[in-house]
C-alpha cells in the first residue's frame, strides 16, 4: 500500500515538475506583453484549471462482464490541467486527475467463467478501482475552425484526444461467497492481477482518450468547460478479469466534468508604426489597404438649397389602430383657408425632432396637401387602398377614416374618392420566403395608400392609378452640404480589418475621436472637425483591427479651410426613391431623371450622388446596396446627357448604406424608412 502511494505521489510530482517550465514561460511572456505599447489580443494563451464530475466504467468490451450498470456504478473525477493554445484551432494540454470507478453484475451466465466442475456457469461480482490519470492532450476548436475566431464569443467547443499513464489500485469481490477474490496494486499476493505485464512490470497502464469539450466564457480570463470523455485501455486490471486464453481485451471507462478555467498571457501583435507625408495612398505589404484622406480646401459652410423632395403617396398606420396617427399634421376647417402648399413650415406636426425636419414636415402633411390640390382641381379623384394584415375590412376602415377626414375637413364631395381593402398593398414590403426583420416590413405594408388617374396630383409627365404624386418644392439653407465633407477611405477594410477608429489632432494637441467603422469608406462634414476654426491642420490616424487579431495603424496630415459663399449661390436637390431592396429605378423616375432633372443641370455642373438604404438587412449588403443605387442613377443621368450632346458635367457617386450618422431620416417610423431607401442628387453650379 505505501508503495503504490509512494509511486502515485512520484507521478504526480513528475508531471508538475514537466509543466512547471511552460508556466514560467507564460507568466514571463505575460508581462512582456503587459509592457508592450500598441497591441493587441489575440486567440494565442496559456490556461490553467480544476476540474470534478463522475466516472463510469464502460465494460470489458472483450467479455461483456461489467456491461450492466447499477447505481452504484457511477463513481468521481478531480484533477487540475495546464494548456497552450497555439491558434485559433489547435491547442495541447497536460492533464492530472484522481477518480474511482466501480461495477456489478448479478447472476450472470458467462463462457469466460469456469466453475467447480470446469464449465461455464453464472457469476454475482462487483469491483472498485481508484485512478491516478495522467494525460498529454491535443485540443481541436471545430467552432472557430468552421465560423472563425471571435473574441467575443460567449460559447465554444472543441474535440479532444491523446495518450497517457494510469496507476490503479482496486479490488473485486464475489458477492456469492462474500469475500475479494482479486486485487490490483498490491505486490506479493496469490490473488494480486498487476505487475505482471504492464510497463516495467508495474500497475502503470497505457491508455488512449477521446472526448468533446464546451467551453462557455465568463470574462476574457475565465471560463466554464463542460467536457465528456471516454479512455480505452488495451488491459484486463481495471475490473481485475483474468484475461485466460484470449489475447485481446479492451477496458474502457468514461466521465463527464465540469470546471473553472483561468486564461492568462494572452499573446499579442505589435502595432506597425507607417507614416505617410503627404496627403497620398499609402500601401501597406501586409494586410494589403490603401489609406486616404481627401478634404476640400475650402469648404463651404451654406448653400441656398432648391429641395424638389419627392411625396411617398402613403399613409402609415399604427400596429392595433385604424386613426390616424397623431404625428400627421391634421387641421381644423378654420386652418384649411390659410393652407398653402409651399409654406408648409407654417403646419410643422407634432414632436417633431431630428434630421431633416424640413423634409419631414412635406410628408406629414401629405393628406393636406392632397386636400388642397383636389380643392384647386375639381376634376381631381382619388383612391385610397387599404392594407392590413388582420384582413381587408380593417383596410377599409383605415381608408375611410383618412377620407372622412378630407370631406369634413376639405369639404370634398365623397363622390370623389373611393375607398377599398386589401390585407397586402400593391407593392409590399414583405416579400414571399422572407424570414428576416419581418415586424418592421410588416409594420410598413400596414398603410393606406393614394392613388390618382388626375394630372393635377401626379408627378410631371406622368399618367396612370400607379403614378407618384407630384413633388413639392421647398427652400431653405443647407448648413453642412454634401461638397462640404470630409472622406476617410480604407481600400481594402472590408477583407482585411473587422473594425477601424479615427483619431483626429489638431496643432493645438486637441484629440477628436470617431468610431469604430466597418465600411471602407466614411464621411462627415467638415464643420464637424474645424467647428468655428476658419483653417486648422489636422494629424489624422487610422487604427485598424484585422482578422487574425493583429492591430495595424496609418498616419497622415491634411489641411482644412473654411470659406462662406454668398447666399446668392443655389444649390438644387432632386431626389429618387426606390421600393425596398431594389436597386434599379422604376419606369416612372427614369424617365422623371430625363425629361425633369437632366434639363435642370446647367453647363458645367458637379452632380454628387448620395444612395442610402433604411436599416432593415446586413448592413454589408446595404453598403453595396446603396452605392448600386447612386450608379444606377449616375448610369441614367450620363445616357440622357449623351444622347443630348451634353460630356460637360462631372459627377461624385457615394453609398452610405445604413449609416445612422450620416441618413437622410431616422429610422423610428416605417415613413422614414421608406424615404431612407433614396438617392439625392445635389446640383452644384461651377462657380
Amino acid at each position: 500500500m505505501n508503495k503504490l502511494y509512494y509511486r502515485m505521489s512520484v507521478l504526480m510530482v513528475v508531471a508538475f515538475v514537466a509543466i512547471m517550465p511552460f508556466l514560467s514561460t507564460a507568466q514571463v511572456a505575460s508581462k512582456e506583453q503587459a509592457k508592450s505599447e500598441n497591441s493587441a489580443p489575440s486567440y494565442n494563451y496559456w490556461s490553467v484549471g480544476v476540474f470534478g464530475g463522475v466516472m463510469q466504467f464502460n465494460g470489458d468490451l472483450s467479455k461483456y462482464h461489467w456491461i450492466n450498470l447499477y447505481p452504484n456504478s457511477v463513481g468521481y473525477n478531480v484533477g487540475v490541467v495546464a494548456a497552450k493554445q497555439f491558434t485559433r484551432v489547435i491547442g495541447v494540454r497536460a492533464r492530472i486527475a484522481y477518480g474511482m470507478v466501480q461495477s456489478r453484475v448479478e447472476n450472470k451466465f458467462t463462457w469466460d467463467y469456469m466453475g467447480g466442475n470446469g464449465t461455464p456457469g453464472y457469476i454475482s461480482q462487483s469491483f472498485k478501482t481508484n485512478i491516478v490519470e495522467t494525460d498529454v492532450q491535443v485540443t481541436v476548436n471545430w467552432l472557430n475552425w468552421v465560423l472563425g475566431y471571435n473574441p467575443g464569443r460567449v460559447f465554444s467547443s472543441y474535440l479532444i484526444a491523446g495518450v497517457g499513464l494510469d496507476q490503479s489500485m482496486g479490488t473485486k469481490h464475489d458477492l456469492i461467497l462474500d469475500k475479494d477474490i482479486a486485487y490490483l496494486g498490491r505486490q506479493h499476493n496469490a490473488l494480486d492481477v498487476g505487475n505482471s505485464d504492464g510497463i516495467g512490470h508495474s500497475d502503470l497502464r497505457l491508455k488512449a482518450d477521446a472526448g468533446i469539450g464546451f467551453d462557455f466564457n465568463i470574462n476574457r480570463n475565465f471560463s466554464i468547460p463542460v467536457e465528456f470523455s471516454w479512455r480505452w485501455q488495451k488491459s484486463d486490471v481495471l475490473d481485475m478479469t483474468r484475461g485466460g486464453a484470449q489475447t485481446m481485451v479492451n477496458d474502457m471507462y468514461s466521465s463527464a466534468t465540469v470546471g473553472l478555467t483561468y486564461k492568462f498571457a494572452y499573446k499579442t501583435n505589435k502595432v506597425k508604426v507607417v507614416d505617410i507625408p503627404v496627403v497620398a495612398a499609402v500601401a501597406a505589404p501586409e494586410p494589403k489597404i490603401r489609406f486616404t484622406v481627401v478634404a476640400p480646401r475650402n469648404i463651404p459652410v451654406e448653400y441656398n438649397v432648391r429641395e424638389i423632395f419627392p411625396l411617398r403617396n402613403y399613409i402609415f398606420f399604427d400596429l392595433g389602430s385604424t386613426e390616424i396617427p397623431v404625428r400627421y399634421v391634421l387641421l381644423t376647417k378654420e386652418q384649411v383657408a390659410g393652407f398653402k402648399e409651399d409654406h408648409l413650415e407654417l403646419f410643422p406636426p407634432k414632436n417633431l425632432s431630428g434630421r431633416s425636419a424640413r423634409q419631414m414636415v412635406v410628408y406629414y402633411n401629405i393628406i393636406n396637401i392632397t386636400g388642397d390640390r383636389m380643392q384647386k382641381n375639381p376634376a381631381a379623384t382619388i383612391r385610397l387602398t387599404g392594407a392590413s394584415m388582420a384582413g381587408p375590412d380593417e383596410g377599409r376602415v383605415m381608408a375611410e377614416y383618412v377620407k372622412n377626414y378630407l370631406t369634413v375637413v376639405f369639404g370634398i364631395d365623397p363622390s370623389r374618392i373611393n375607398t377599398e381593402g386589401r390585407v397586402k398593398p400593391r407593392i409590399p414590403s414583405e416579400q414571399p420566403g422572407g424570414t428576416k426583420e419581418l415586424d418592421l416590413l410588416r409594420e410598413g405594408d400596414r398603410r393606406v395608400s393614394i392613388w390618382s388617374t388626375s394630372p393635377a396630383m401626379l408627378m410631371e409627365f406622368q399618367s396612370g392609378p400607379d403614378s407618384p404624386m407630384k413633388p413639392v418644392e421647398i427652400f431653405g439653407v443647407q448648413k453642412a452640404p454634401l461638397d462640404s465633407y470630409v472622406t476617410f477611405r480604407v481600400e481594402g477594410g472590408n477583407l482585411a480589418l473587422t473594425s477601424w477608429s479615427l483619431e483626429i489632432a489638431d496643432d493645438k494637441g486637441t484629440v477628436q475621436n470617431y468610431g469604430p467603422y466597418t465600411h471602407e469608406m466614411v464621411s462627415m462634414p467638415g464643420k464637424t472637425i474645424l467647428g468655428e476654426r476658419p483653417v486648422g491642420v489636422y494629424k489624422i490616424t487610422m487604427t485598424g483591427q484585422t482578422k487574425t487579431g493583429m492591430a495595424i495603424r496609418r498616419d497622415t496630415s491634411v489641411t482644412m479651410m473654411l470659406w462662406t459663399p454668398p447666399k446668392t449661390d443655389q444649390l438644387t436637390r432632386f431626389s429618387i426613391i426606390y421600393e425596398f431592396n431594389e436597386s434599379k429605378a422604376t419606369a416612372t423616375y427614369e424617365k422623371y431623371l430625363n425629361e425633369i432633372v437632366i434639363p435642370a443641370i446647367p453647363l458645367n455642373a458637379t452632380v454628387i450622388l448620395h444612395g442610402y438604404t433604411d436599416i432593415i438587412g446586413d448592413e454589408d449588403y446595404n453598403q453595396k446596396l446603396s452605392l448600386a443605387r447612386a450608379n444606377d442613377v449616375k448610369g441614367i443621368l450620363e445616357n440622357g446627357l449623351s444622347k443630348a450632346g451634353r460630356k460637360d458635367v462631372s459627377f461624385e457617386v457615394y453609398g452610405f448604406g445604413e449609416d445612422q450618422n450620416l441618413a437622410p431620416f431616422e429610422n423610428r417610423f416605417p415613413e422614414e424608412r421608406f424615404y431612407n431607401r433614396t438617392v439625392i442628387l445635389d446640383i452644384i453650379p461651377v462657380k
